[in-house]
């Protein structure tokens, strides 16, 4: 299987590259971090598989398509394709402070279409091919103290899922993952109890499952399912209620 992940140097990009490290695959690992992604891309291939390490900014338009043309070359054939990068800021929105929220999209959106779009003309051609976007349960709502993480979320989503309808009777499918919260450096500085919280672990499980199954938009764990649900149908009010605190600082 050849699978290629951006956000591969740490949390669940580095997991799913681990996941799907087996013998005789490839794994295109993309991040900013040389030095984590060379770590990474000794780990698997001392499980048997090849690793192509790319230390390029999702939000490098130009450097995406060149990256992507460059793994297309080297397998031949794409199985997989993870868009995982991205950013959450503190909240300082009331403060007036907007070129956060531009660099956030930048990556949160314009990461995502970057990755995924310039692997949609090699994948027709060959027939299929699974597109896939990381989103969050915060993409379903605008959340309090997250208005430009929400909705960066909420874009790729439904990016996602009119890049499906655009691709009916390819075989190439097109699906979003919407996490929780899960312990990664991203929720590493997070203020106050997360709900819900699982293991990077078990986020890998329930994200390869979603995936081998084809799922459209795939909510997880299933408390946040029923978390979200409430949070997107109910009132001002419970959203405020419900909501964890907002990020006072910037991740590692």
């Amino acid at each position: 299987m050849n699978v290629f992940i951006t956000g591969a140097s740490s949390g669940l990009g580095e997991g799913m590259a681990r996941h799907y490290a087996k013998p005789g695959a490839v794994i295109g690992l993309c991040a900013r971090r040389a030095p984590l992604l060379a770590e990474l891309a000794q780990t698997i291939e001392a499980h048997g598989a090849r690793a192509i390490v790319y230390a390029v900014d999702v939000s490098d338009t130009a450097e995406m398509q060149k990256t992507a043309d460059h793994f297309i070359a080297a397998c031949g054939k794409v199985d997989l394709v993870i868009a995982n990068a991205g950013i959450g800021i503190p909240h300082r929105t009331l403060e007036g402070e907007s070129e956060p929220i531009a660099k956030l999209m930048r990556i949160n959106v314009i990461g995502v279409t970057n990755t995924v779009v310039p692997f949609v003309p090699a994948m027709v051609r060959q027939g299929g091919g699974t597109l896939v976007a990381v989103s969050s349960i915060a993409g379903h709502r605008g959340l309090p103290g997250r208005a430009a993480y929400s909705a960066s979320k909420a874009a790729a989503r439904t990016f996602m899922d009119a890049l499906r309808l655009d691709l009916d009777g390819t075989n190439v499918h097109a699906m979003t993952l919407c996490p929780g919260f899960v312990h990664t450096p991203l929720t590493a500085t997070l203020n106050g109890k997360l709900p819900f919280v699982i293991s990077c672990d078990e986020a890998v499980m329930l994200m390869s499952e979603a995936i081998a199954a084809r799922r459209k938009t795939y909510s997880f764990p299933w408390q946040m399912r029923i978390l979200g649900f409430i949070m997107k149908h109910g009132s001002e009010a419970v959203v405020r209620k419900l909501s964890p605190a907002a990020r006072t600082r910037a991740p590692e």
